[in-house]
């Protein structure tokens, strides 16, 4: 490739990863990354697209103005192209001036018939007004054409008045000065393989818009430094993983977020693949994954992975070759590792981040040929804690004056943790006056005994109704990682759950990811279902909600059960794989405990086989997940006039047909139900 330029300035090529991902906020520390643009510092005007693309149709459209567009759309680039492939008119549709108008930049297709079109011609004048009035970028490229033919008008780019009516003497003196203006603009030369002029071309673009470039809100504290701690491992070190090792809530993830997003540049992919300890619960959910993160190494369209293993072999090809920064943020076990990543070879250059609560990843690591280091997460010192509470409970990175004292007492309370912070100047932000402080304090003091507990119960105990409370326990237990829209459908009768999701993450108690699934802090969750447990420490027959699969099972086993029961989940295939040497049967279970509960609304049973009568269910079920269910038609005496929700996917179902109407039924799942008659 040449770069053309008229005068003697050198214009700087720098690699440019290819973008497309958008962050959320994580304990406390909130990013804002546009697919399209990451910007240092404000801009006064937002564009609609960051590249407007101008070519002759009938060269280039079908193969190197294709490529080009897929390119800068791979990169995370909004690029305007026309796709109009009817005969256009002489007058220029005014979608495409305002494109222009609307664009960051443009990259101009300059090949062999651009000067026959009006409309090329048309477009290019707008270009290089849109240059001259305000900061808009313009990047020529000359196509199998020579530059010098461009600005000397010879063949093919010679201008002749014709009779059209658009070819006027005052558009050809226009049109003859833009060519004129273009040929002296910085520009691309083809002298190679056209993949490398599209590289080229796209890093171009994407450096001068500032792409490369984080914009960090002023909530981030405390992750410059521990950064610095880790330049070595990034920049010096043949170790291809870093462990980031550390308690719940004290900004693992922030951390390895903010390794790549700041040097997501001196890569050619990057991923980050979140909370996958909690997401491995469900039958394909490691399949997900591994989709995810294949087709973020490998860009473009989304792969579809028929198996695991074939997945692992998939994943351990493209690390082979590609150049990536992957975050893989809760890995529980060292399975799920394996099959992330398989065992084999990782290109010396990539960079692969682990974020985990195991501090010995050792025997992980001892049987292959991977070299892993390891860093364990600091909490925030006093200084960082005093900003960060200010964040968030005035908005300020400093203190009001009148605080000093309070501010000391609740750093003593959090004890550095992040996500404490954050919860407790939260709560403290809705009342900025000195007694509520006060009060809030003297309770927290009251009533919880040490550190990250104390605020997390306190923000807990200060939900604003008994249904928020119960909503929180009952996503803690059993809904998080599902999708936010089908857990309003499946409780909002019983919980006013839009509202009450929308109180529990203004508490900062859960988060909505990007793609709509409902999330919340492993530190929050276990809160929660500590809370759960404490209702009956020794017999979870008498708890509210029964999660742990072993409780479960021993419950149904022993026909135990209990009325304060209002959830259980129980999955044979999890349960099963924690006991593989003493094999489990789900024939011996029985319903007689089910029926005990009569104020179960919640049940999820994942390929549990039951005997027994179905006929004294509770009347209050709302929730009914048997995936695997295993007889051939529904019991005619199990009462569902109540249930919002029914999934029966993977069932041996010959036939669907309740025994009553459904009048509350919102969502059926009968996926893979092989054996039902249409």
């Amino acid at each position: 490739m040449l770069i053309w330029k008229q005068t003697h300035t050198t214009l700087m090529l720098v690699r440019s990863p290819y973008l497309t991902k958008t962050l959320d906020s994580v304990n406390g520390f909130s990013f804002l990354l546009s697919s399209s643009r990451i910007m240092a510092s404000p801009v006064a005007h937002v564009s609609t697209y960051d590249v407007f693309l101008s070519f002759r149709g009938e060269d280039t459209r079908n193969a190197f103005t294709d490529h080009l567009y897929g390119a800068l759309v791979q990169a995370g680039l909004r690029t305007f192209r026309d796709n109009d492939e009817i005969e256009r008119g002489e007058e220029l549709k005014p979608e495409i001036d305002k494109a222009i108008k609307e664009s960051r930049a443009s990259i101009i297709v300059l090949s062999e018939n651009y000067a026959t079109s009006t409309w090329c011609l048309e477009e290019l004048w707008l270009i290089l007004e849109q240059r001259r009035k305000s900061n808009h970028y313009v990047l020529p490229v000359f196509y199998h054409v020579d530059p010098s033919d461009v600005r000397k008008q010879s063949e093919p780019f010679m201008i002749k008045l014709n009779t059209s009516p658009k070819w006027t003497n005052d558009n050809v003196n226009r049109w003859k000065a833009a060519l004129m203006n273009v040929a002296d603009l910085t520009g691309l030369v083809l002298t190679g393989p056209e993949t490398q002029l599209l590289k080229d071309i796209v890093d171009i673009i994407y450096n001068k818009l500032d792409c490369k470039q984080v914009y960090l809100p002023p909530n981030l504290t405390g992750m410059e430094s521990r950064h610095k701690e880790i330049h070595f491992w990034l920049k010096e070190s043949d170790a291809e993983f870093l462990a980031i090792c550390g308690m719940g809530g004290s900004g693992k993830t922030t951390l390895a977020r903010y390794i790549v997003y700041s040097n997501c540049q001196y890569f050619e992919s990057i991923s980050i693949v979140e909370d996958i300890g909690s997401r491995c619960k469900e039958p394909h959910d490691l399949l997900q994954l591994q989709e995810k993160l294949i087709g973020d190494i490998l860009g473009g369209k989304k792969r579809k992975i028929p198996s695991v293993c074939q997945g692992t072999l998939r994943i351990e090809e493209a690390l082979q070759v590609k150049k990536a920064l992957i975050v893989l943020d809760d890995i529980v076990e060292p399975n799920q590792l394996v099959a992330l990543l398989g065992s084999g070879y990782i290109n010396k250059e990539s960079k692969i981040i682990i974020t985990t609560r195991e501090n010995n990843l050792g025997k992980w690591f001892e049987s292959r040929s991977w070299k892993c280091q390891g860093y364990q997460m600091k909490l925030l010192d006093d200084n960082e804690s005093l900003e960060l509470l200010s964040r968030h409970a005035f908005g300020s990175k400093s203190l009001m004056e009148g605080y000093e004292e309070l501010a000391k007492q609740v750093l003593r309370y959090c004890e550095g943790n992040p996500l404490a912070l954050e919860v407790l100047g939260s709560s403290l932000s809705e009342d900025n006056s000195v007694s509520f402080w006060k009060s809030t304090l003297r309770i927290l003091e009251r009533e919880i005994d040490s550190g990250i507990k104390r605020v997390l119960i306190r923000s807990y105990n200060s939900l604003p109704h008994d249904s928020n409370r119960e909503l929180f326990l009952h996503i803690a237990c059993f809904f998080v990682g599902k999708d936010v829209d089908y857990v309003v459908k499946l409780l909002e009768h019983d919980y006013a759950a839009v509202s009450g999701i929308k109180t529990l993450t203004n508490r900062c108690l859960l988060s909505v990811s990007p793609n709509k699934k409902l999330m919340m802090h492993p530190l929050l969750q276990e809160m929660g279902r500590t809370i759960v447990h404490q209702e009956s420490p020794k017999d979870p027959a008498k708890r509210s909600r029964i999660w742990r699969n072993k409780d479960s099972y021993n419950i149904l086993l022993k026909g135990k059960g209990s009325e304060t029961v209002e959830g259980l989940a129980l999955d044979m295939q999890m349960l099963s794989k924690e006991y593989m040497n003493h094999p489990l049967k789900s024939s011996d279970l029985k319903t007689d405990s089910l029926e005990k509960m009569v104020h179960l609304k919640l049940l999820q049973l994942n390929f549990v086989h039951l005997t027994g009568s179905y006929e004294n269910f509770s009347e209050d079920l709302r929730w009914l997940c048997w995936i695997g269910f295993r007889l051939r038609i529904i019991p005619s005496n199990l009462f569902m006039a109540n249930l919002v929700a029914i999934d029966m996917s993977y069932s041996n179902l010959e036939a669907f047909s309740p025994p009553i109407v459904l009048p509350l039924l919102h969502i059926l799942n009968l996926k893979d139900s092989h054996n039902l008659l249409v």
